[in-house]
């Protein structure tokens, strides 16, 4: 009996497609959710509006949020990286 071939794979998936011009580039974080809690107050509090504004796009978006509110999305994470 031949052994049975993996449907899935335990192996990051990582999207190598480049993001459209008109989306601002901005690099990720790279943290861990531990300091992202403990600094979600102040990331809160001081990011309200960006996130107010992709909340608000997301939900006129109809399930295509994030697509069409990506650069919503990175201002938000921009903001973030800033605190």
């Amino acid at each position: 009996m031949a052994a049975r071939q993996p449907r899935f794979n335990q192996q990051v998936l990582i999207d190598t497609t480049p993001a459209p011009d008109d989306i601002p580039k901005v690099a990720e974080i790279g943290a861990s959710s531990a300091p992202l809690l403990s600094a979600s107050f102040f990331i809160g509090s001081r990011c309200r509006a960006y996130n107010d504004d992709y909340m608000v796009c997301k939900t006129e978006a109809n399930g295509r949020g994030e697509l069409d509110c990506m650069k919503e999305g990175r201002k938000v994470t921009r903001c973030a990286a800033s605190v």
